[in-house]
């Protein structure tokens, strides 16, 4: 293969949760731009709507369907339509996901439930969804978003935490799995990026930005463009040989000490 051939996305089917969030929005022009076909999931909303809208305007080929993660009939009814529509998955990325940020003697459990359901078991019912399909064409790449805190913590992130951590066990354990019957499943870990879901943050707790800057050896907050080089490289046949991974991607953040 030469190598201007080793990122095209020509003709790939992108499916892709939490399309309309901060980091999903990024990834979903990026491989609009890579000649991708774009197959977006999120809540039913504004934000959906005019991102499907404004990818389509772009000249790129695009389908956009309400999810919710948790419900696992529902993952399945959207790969089947996705199949249908496009003639299947070549690629699924995995950005849905929520945080709520309290001591852990505080978590309601239906507050608890919700992280754990949306960022793991939505990550699952995804993945299981797609199986069938990258099997039967014996190829498939699945791209999980993950998060430094799956790596550390703090006191404030038990579920968070926990949901994360599991979605990079899944990653490793799906990898095994899935190897031989093609599919690749690699765990981006983003730091500390500035989306609608840390911004929040940044208002409940003085001086956390500050302090992100001040412990980031690079020196900044990450933008969800940041994420958008390893996200092409991982859905391209440049990463073929690779699966199992995490890649960490946080301006140095967990090399700092």
């Amino acid at each position: 293969m030469a190598q201007h051939e080793l990122f095209d996305l020509e003709g790939r089917i992108v499916l892709i949760t939490g399309a309309a969030g901060g980091i999903g929005a990024a990834l979903s022009r990026a491989y609009a731009q890579a000649g991708a076909t774009l197959v977006l999931t999120d809540l039913a909303g504004e934000k959906l709507d005019a991102l499907a809208s404004e990818l389509r305007g772009s000249g790129a080929k695009t389908g956009s369907y309400a999810l919710q993660v948790e419900d696992r009939a529902a993952c399945a009814a959207v790969v089947d339509e996705a199949v249908a529509a496009f003639g299947g998955v070549d690629v699924l990325v995995n950005c849905a996901g929520v945080n709520t940020r309290m001591r852990p003697e505080q978590y309601a459990e239906d507050v608890w439930d919700r992280i754990i359901d949306i960022n793991l078991k939505g990550s699952f019912n995804m993945c299981q969804a797609v199986h069938a399909s990258m099997q039967a064409r014996r190829k498939g790449k699945i791209i999980n978003i993950g998060s430094i805190l799956a790596l550390a913590s703090n006191a404030m992130t038990a579920a968070y935490s926990a949901s994360k951590g599991g979605v990079l066990q899944l990653t490793r354990s799906l990898a095994c799995a899935w190897a031989a019957d093609g599919i690749t499943v690699n765990v981006i870990q983003p730091g500390w990026i500035d989306t609608a879901l840390s911004r929040q943050a940044r208002v409940d707790i003085p001086g956390h930005a500050e302090r992100v800057v001040a412990t980031t050896p690079m020196g900044r907050w990450g933008e969800p463009e940041d994420m958008v080089g390893p996200a092409l490289f991982l859905a391209s046949a440049a990463s073929d040989f690779m699966t199992g991974a995490s890649v960490v991607v946080d301006g140095g953040v967990t090399a700092h000490i």
